[in-house]
């Protein structure tokens, strides 16, 4: 009787994460970083574009960030594109945290300026809710979890950019310059 028992009981066989549950993380990265490459690659001059004045310290940390934004989101392109979605996902919110610090003078002198208009409402999320899910992201990553959470966390500055740019050119449609 023993016999027949061990026989009912059941098993699970362990396989590896089939291939296809890393298709959409893969497509938000590939299309977060060819955005931000985008950006990046045409905000790059303006970091040595300083006009004859002299560079203040808030200047120069928002020139650094203007410098490695190419840099950052080429490189999570490429690994996106090779498959290293971890890895793109920590260089997309590492640079995510490396604009929220070129931000940290502004905000120290003027304070979080936000209110509840569509502008306020990025301005709260650029600075106070995408840093932590930066975070979140890198460990998300570095732990091997929910990979498609983490490709979300890093994809929501450039889509926060995006709708921005959506809503000025409607307004402007709609009421002119």
């Amino acid at each position: 009787m023993s016999s027949n028992s061990s026989s009912l009981t059941p098993t699970a066989t362990v396989a590896d994460v089939p291939p296809t549950s890393r298709v959409w993380p893969r497509i938000v990265l590939l299309a977060v970083a060819g955005f931000e490459s985008l950006i990046g690659l045409e905000e790059f001059s303006e970091a040595f574009d300083l006009h004859d004045a002299p560079l203040s310290f808030g200047q120069f940390v928002i020139n650094a960030r203007l410098a490695i934004h190419p840099f950052f989101a080429i490189g999570a392109l490429v690994l996106a594109a090779l498959g290293y979605l971890r890895a793109a996902i920590i260089v997309l919110a590492a640079y995510i945290l490396a604009a929220w610090f070129s931000e940290l003078p502004t905000i120290a002198r003027f304070g979080i300026e936000w209110d509840w208009s569509p502008v306020g409402l990025s301005l709260l999320a650029q600075q106070l809710i995408f840093p932590p899910l930066a975070v979140a992201a890198i460990v998300l990553a570095r732990l091997d979890k929910r990979l498609w959470l983490g490709a979300i966390f890093v994809a929501l500055p450039s889509a926060n950019l995006l709708l921005g740019v959506i809503i000025f050119t409607i307004a402007i449609m709609i009421y002119g310059f």
